[in-house]
């Protein structure tokens, strides 16, 4: 059998129905298997796998784009039904090929250990499951994207008013504050609704693969296969015992600095050097144009990248009503390349989410030079790393958008983020263990809102909640990862242990460090994850040994920066 000739984009892909693919399926299924035509057979199965993936990408980055567009939701889902399921059963008859042909290539073993990870837990009963998991996601997108409320006469998007909370005018702070929270708590009942619904689909789902638990069936999905549920309870505990009372410290210098009783949610953000907030960039051009000259800067091949995404239309960087919630780096599979998804306002944090973004964009770039796409699919916990290390290596750079003075108070501010986070971090997936660990209770909202607040109290002390119990307790809802991505934020935290030593070593060899960074991200999947750390520069590792270490580094270039203002 020889099927027709794929088209060469996902754009003409997209006016094909499932039997233009399916005959591309059953093509590859027949074909014989040896070692001489592996490599033929894969490049064309990698061909065909990244087509789908990127119309499919395509299909959802639309939604995204525009949450109140009810036509792109409904190709999107129309795709899930009469294309990715179906796809999926053909998927997974040439993993077995592969699989039970014993054949492979030096660099396709973790990818093939993936395939055998995925056949394990396929189930075709559980495709249409998978299918209405989407459905609920643009559920979610859709209450988050209709949100606004009105300041000072004019609606205004939540990520609008976060600029608010960095104003020095309190009581403007707490109004803001107060209304963005609020609004929120409005869609508390769909919110819960929704999380059981969503929650009761993941177990069924696991059940079916023969799993005892959704814990059990997601540590697989996500080929968590260099540590284990007891390594991330591990790591929580070091961050109790090591990263807490700095963070406690860091809260009380802003208690006493800001000359404050206690230190309310809505004191957070701002500058305690009492200047106006930082304000790097005015519109899309300016934040293109400097942080181009940021890129061109620390490496020219990492310039052209960032001026390949400016130049051919793969961002949608501002904030307006109907977007969804947050940011994203997508990379189009076919292609191998990145679109950069984020809602800017103005604020610093936007420009970090930009260089973070961009370290996933250039992950993507990086990595395109490998054979086939199954050697790209990198584990969550080293793909981080490729964001949080852009993040760390460019502060040198700040003065592009900043004076010095303005520029340590940004690092100051990265900074005590980059700590302040591991606590947040831990109650997030200590929140998810406990959830699918005990699924009666985890299924109840109510149940869900004690546990949120008693993990909140433990690991966020310092924040002064009193009156607020509701905004609280109801803060898993504002975790879109809770909702979109189960247990996926460990990996943050992970991975912040790699940028980190990746920042240390940048502090002693600038280029050395850029070096091993974009050569971790050059390896894909090819290695575990222990070798993606290594080839970067870095330790997987979770002990509190490592974290004393970085926190002592933090603290220390913290006071350094402060020393500059």
């Amino acid at each position: 059998m020889s099927s027709r000739p794929l088209p060469s984009t996902s754009d003409e892909a997209m006016a094909l129905t499932w039997p233009d693919f399916q005959e591309q399926y059953a093509d590859l299924a027949e074909q014989e298997l040896t070692q001489e035509n592996l490599g033929d057979w894969l490049a064309r199965w990698s061909n065909l796998h990244s087509l789908l993936d990127e119309v499919e990408q395509k299909l959802y980055v639309v939604t995204t784009l525009n949450t109140a567009d009810k036509a792109a939701q409904d190709r999107l889902m129309e795709f899930m039904k009469t294309i990715h399921e179906p796809r999926q059963v053909e998927e997974e008859k040439l993993r077995q090929k592969l699989i039970t042909s014993g054949l492979s290539t030096p660099t396709m073993a973790v990818a093939i250990r993936q395939m055998k990870a995925n056949s394990d837990l396929f189930r075709e009963e559980n495709l249409p499951l998978q299918t209405s998991l989407v459905e609920m996601g643009n559920e979610y997108d859709g209450l988050c994207g209709a949100r606004s409320i009105v300041w000072d006469g004019e609606e205004i998007t939540l990520e609008k008013a976060t600029q608010i909370l960095e104003e020095g005018d309190r009581d403007r702070r707490e109004k803001a504050w107060r209304l963005k929270h609020e609004r929120i708590l409005e869609d508390r009942a769909p919110f819960n609704a929704l999380w059981t619904k969503m929650f009761d689909t993941r177990r069924e789902i696991a059940r079916n693969a023969g799993k005892d638990s959704y814990m059990d069936y997601i540590w697989q999905s996500y080929h968590r296969f260099d540590y284990s549920p007891d390594d991330c309870a591990t790591f929580r505990n070091a961050i109790l015992t090591e990263v807490v009372p700095a963070a406690r410290e860091v809260y009380e210098e802003r208690r006493r600095s800001m000359e404050l009783s206690s230190l309310r949610p809505w004191d957070l953000d701002v500058d305690l050097f009492g200047s106006k907030p930082l304000s790097p960039f005015d519109g899309e051009a300016e934040l293109n144009g400097k942080s181009q000259a940021i890129f061109d800067e620390m490496d020219p091949a990492l310039g052209d990248y960032y001026r390949d995404m400016v130049d051919n239309g793969r961002m949608d960087l501002f904030s307006r009503k109907n977007k969804a919630n947050g940011g994203y780096c997508m990379t189009y599979s076919h292609i191998r390349k990145p679109f950069i998804f984020m809602n800017a306002v103005g604020t610093h944090d936007n420009l970090q989410t930009l260089l973070h973004e961009a370290g996933h964009a250039f992950h993507a770039y990086e990595a395109a030079k490998l054979d086939y796409v199954f050697e790209a699919n990198v584990g969550s916990e080293f793909c981080e790393v490729a964001s949080m290390g852009m993040e760390m290596l460019s502060h040198p750079y700040f003065t592009k958008f900043y004076s010095e003075s303005d520029a340590a108070r940004a690092r100051i501010q990265h900074l005590e983020k980059q700590l302040l986070f591991w606590p947040y971090m831990a109650v997030i997936d200590g929140f998810q263990s406990w959830a699918y660990q005990n699924p009666e209770e985890g299924r109840n909202p109510a149940a869900c809102d004690a546990e949120w607040g008693r993990l909140w109290d433990e690991y966020m002390p310092g924040i002064d909640y009193s009156g607020l119990d509701d905004i609280k307790v109801t803060g898993w809802h504002r975790k879109l990862h809770i909702f979109h991505i189960p247990f996926y934020y460990v990996e943050y935290g992970l991975a912040q242990v790699g940028a980190l030593q990746v920042w240390m070593n940048s502090k002693k060899d600038p280029a050395g460090a850029l070096a091993a960074y974009r050569r971790g991200l050059s390896l894909g999947s090819t290695v575990g994850l222990p070798q993606l750390f290594e080839a970067a520069g870095g330790k997987f590792s979770f002990d509190a040994g490592t974290l004393r270490e970085l926190v002592g580094a933090i603290m220390g270039e913290l006071s350094d920066q402060r020393a500059k203002i």
